[in-house]
């Protein structure tokens, strides 16, 4: 359940309210969605399996960033590739084509800040990725990462 510090919030919570999500909450690993934010910011915890990655893709409404909480994760941004550990932090700006590829032996965890909110809906309901990433222009330029 999201809740403010002092309770729970009902959906469309006042603007100005904090939020705050205690650990093990937030379905499909939806920490902050978009009606919790004002729309100001999407908060995902997920994992990357090894040897995932995403299609070189590229935002128009949103800018994407990584925080690597356990594992590793190549990252592509433009021209430049790099790898990200525990503790490293990645920002992808949008309009800029980029993907990620889980390695090493085990699924890797991050967290990943959508700004603004909207795009975390792929992740809460898995059946509907395909629809929101349409909805919100993001398209597909190139092959997954090897």
């Amino acid at each position: 359940m999201l809740a403010a510090p002092d309770g729970p919030d009902p959906p469309g919570r006042p603007p100005g309210r904090p939020l705050f999500v205690p650990p093990g909450d937030g379905a499909g690993g939806v920490k902050a969605a978009g009606d919790a934010t004002g729309h100001a910011l999407g908060l995902v915890e997920t994992s990357i399996p090894p040897g995932h990655s995403t299609p070189l893709h590229v935002h128009r409404e949103e800018d994407e960033a990584f925080y690597v909480l356990s594992g590793a994760v190549d990252f592509v941004c433009g021209d430049e590739r790099f790898r990200g550990t525990a503790g490293a932090f990645v920002y992808l700006p949008r309009g800029v084509p980029h993907s990620f590829l889980g390695v090493g032996d085990e699924p890797s965890r991050v967290l990943v800040l959508l700004v603004p909110a909207g795009l975390e809906a792929a992740f809460a309901d898995p059946d509907r990725f395909e629809e929101v990433m349409r909805r919100r222009r993001v398209e597909v330029v190139g092959p997954p990462l090897a």
